[in-house]
């Protein structure tokens, strides 16, 4: 069991280190060959079209917890029934997803008619809207039970290995000077593969007949996981939501590139703690609490320390690098110390907040903990709101930063009462110490921010391309 989750934990961070690189090498070649506009444009569509996970009800995080028992008991035809149930759901998603994306190409050129062509903004809608379709009528089901059976190693390879030939194929077709919207396409294509290799594997080994009749339903909670879903939404998509009604496509670009950085140490934290999610879930399966609280304990001192650690240091080193990573862009301001203070802070938070919520999903208190969400998604986007006309990109950032400290003082005092039944000052203690070692790390770091520079461009320069 041990090796399962090494793998697992191996394998997702791969996964992220794998899509920071290509993150970094991509969207630089993108934005060196077309310019700021047209990459505030992939990244805003990027953004627009991940906003049909509003429509997934919360779907994705509900069925993991529908499999846990099963799995334990091996149980195949319920394992069946649940993926049965969730393709029921699916396809309902694809189809609002359908009449979403219609809708995007008509009102969508409207918005940016006056930055970039209505065919160039069509074309790029289509060609992005079409992997996220495709994602929701195969495999989404079958994703989601290798990584709730501890085997997500086998997901997170492919989607490596997927990542790496996507970013390849796109930089030979940009060097090639091939249309934006063809790049793009390709790029997507490289994914169809990949789901339908995951497909095609789970039905092999797990004997899944998705006609299976069942008279109970098998995902009890299917519907409780939409606050949370819907919450959740808004606090990832607000900052380019209103960016995109109240900056210009420039400074959309200046918070992609920030974001690019900041989101891919966030993604590897995160994966991490979705991978050791399936562990808390067997564990709750089987009540063996007083395993569940050491192996809790000791899951949430390393997420603490190695977040107070490595996020400090990125927000020291974020403008340094984004000084060389952008030196010959000079179609926007790039250079926003403010803009990399607040963005590490507010996936800093975001990062510690990660073991109390991947507990709260493994035990499936979705229903107990619903207010929290929404609570958080209103702070965020009422405080973005005003905040973006007052003080930009940074004013959007900042109420980021307030809904993710409610966030994480709530389900870390949820969790101590309601899960893991220990006193609160446990996590008081633990945030204290990563108080006092960020001021630390600070102190140490700071005065290298400056020879950290040349180093940096060093390890960049391969990126030149």
């Amino acid at each position: 069991m041990k090796n399962l989750q090494f793998k697992n934990t191996v394998t997702a961070i791969l996964q992220h280190l794998t899509a920071i690189l290509c993150g970094l090498i991509l969207p630089r070649v993108i934005l060196a060959h077309y310019g700021s506009t047209l990459n505030g444009m992939v990244h805003s569509i990027s953004s627009f079209l991940s906003y049909t996970v509003l429509i997934e009800f919360g779907i994705g995080a509900v069925i993991p917890a529908a499999f846990y028992k099963p799995l334990t008991e091996g149980d195949r035809d319920k394992i069946s029934a649940v993926i049965a149930s969730g393709y029921k759901v699916y396809r309902k998603i694809a189809a609002a997803a359908g009449i979403y994306l219609l809708i995007l190409i008509a009102i969508f050129p409207c918005v940016t008619k006056h930055q970039v062509s209505r065919e160039t903004t069509t074309m790029l809608l289509i060609v992005s809207g079409i992997g996220t379709i495709v994602h929701y009528l195969l495999g989404a089901p079958e994703n989601l039970l290798l990584i709730s059976d501890q085997k997500g190693y086998i997901a997170y390879g492919l989607s490596t290995a997927s990542t790496i030939c996507s970013t390849l194929l796109q930089i030979v077709l940009v060097r090639a000077d091939c249309s934006l919207a063809f790049v793009k396409l390709c790029g997507t294509f490289v994914g169809f593969i990949r789901i339908a290799i995951i497909y095609a594997y789970v039905h092999k080994n797990y004997e899944i007949n998705t006609r299976i009749s069942y008279d109970t339903e098998p995902i009890p909670q299917k519907w409780n996981g939409i606050a949370q879903h819907v919450a959740y939404f808004i606090l990832e998509k607000t900052d380019i939501f209103l960016l995109t009604l109240f900056a210009s496509l420039e400074e959309i670009s200046v918070y992609s590139v920030y974001f690019m950085v900041v989101s891919g140490v966030r993604k590897i934290f995160n994966s991490v703690c979705y991978s050791i999610q399936p562990k808390l879930g067997e564990l709750q399966a089987r009540g063996e609490s007083g395993v569940l609280n050491r192996f809790f304990q000791k899951f949430e001192r390393s997420i603490h320390l190695s977040t107070a650690v490595v996020y400090t240091i990125m927000g020291l080193l974020l403008v340094p690098f984004i000084r060389v990573y952008t030196e010959d862009i000079h179609d926007a301001q790039y250079i926003r110390p403010l803009l990399a203070g607040l963005m590490a802070a507010a996936y800093a938070l975001q990062s510690f907040r990660d073991p109390y919520d991947k507990l709260i999903l493994a035990s499936g208190h979705f229903k107990q903990t619903q207010n929290n969400y929404i609570i958080a998604a209103c702070l965020n986007f009422i405080i973005s709101l005003f905040a973006v006309i007052k003080w930009g990109t940074e004013g959007v950032v900042f109420g980021t930063v307030a809904a993710m400290l409610y966030q994480l003082i709530y389900m870390a005092f949820y969790d101590s009462r309601n899960l893991l039944k220990r006193p609160v000052s446990v996590f008081l203690k633990l945030i204290a110490s990563d108080i006092l070692l960020a001021g630390m790390i600070i102190l140490i770091v700071k005065p290298l921010a400056g020879p950290a520079e040349s180093i940096i461009r060093a390890i960049l320069s391969f990126i030149r391309l």
